[in-house]
């Protein structure tokens, strides 16, 4: 099946509208039945990306949202308000990681260029429609990271806490 993810552009092009227009109308109808305000960006009619802001349970209070759909996938992102400072890269590096350790629907990323943390879920969506159950949970996905493991990640961002500790105060 691996190989079926992988498209010639011929395929691309019979198939990728068709199933970009599937993914844009299921993430829509799923973002709007949740009342959230987002704008819209496409990229050439290859990608569709929403962002919106969220309030989240923790003392970053918000991360900004950016979901994406293309032909082959409904991608969910959260980014986090603060980046690292360098003299902290290795703290939030090591919380992030335990974080990540386990995790089985997306992951926590570190940008070591510019510090930037954000969280990433992703639905692949190859031929046909992905249901609603699973749109809402790889969206959602970040919100809820980010509330389960926003203290601890302050913390690490702050130069303060353990993170060994803080990750397990976290998933207690």
């Amino acid at each position: 099946m691996l190989g079926s993810w992988f498209r010639s552009s011929n395929e691309k092009e019979e198939l990728g509208m068709s199933q970009l227009q599937t993914n844009r109308s299921e993430l829509i109808r799923y973002i709007e039945s949740q009342g959230w305000h987002y704008t819209v960006r496409t990229d050439n009619d290859e990608r569709y990306v929403l962002r919106m802001g969220f309030n989240v349970d923790c003392k970053l209070r918000n991360i900004e949202m950016l979901v994406i759909a293309d032909d082959r996938a409904i991608q969910s992102i959260g980014v986090c308000p603060i980046n690292a400072q360098r003299d902290e890269y290795d703290k939030v590096v090591e919380y992030l990681t335990r974080a990540n350790y386990g995790l089985r629907i997306g992951k926590f990323e570190f940008d070591h260029n510019d510090g930037e943390v954000r969280f990433q879920s992703i639905l692949p969506c190859i031929a046909g429609q992905p249901d609603q159950r699973t749109i809402e949970m790889v969206v959602d996905m970040p919100i809820n990271m980010f509330n389960k493991y926003g203290d601890g990640l302050v913390k690490a961002l702050m130069g303060f806490g353990d993170p060994e500790a803080d990750i397990a105060a976290a998933e207690a």
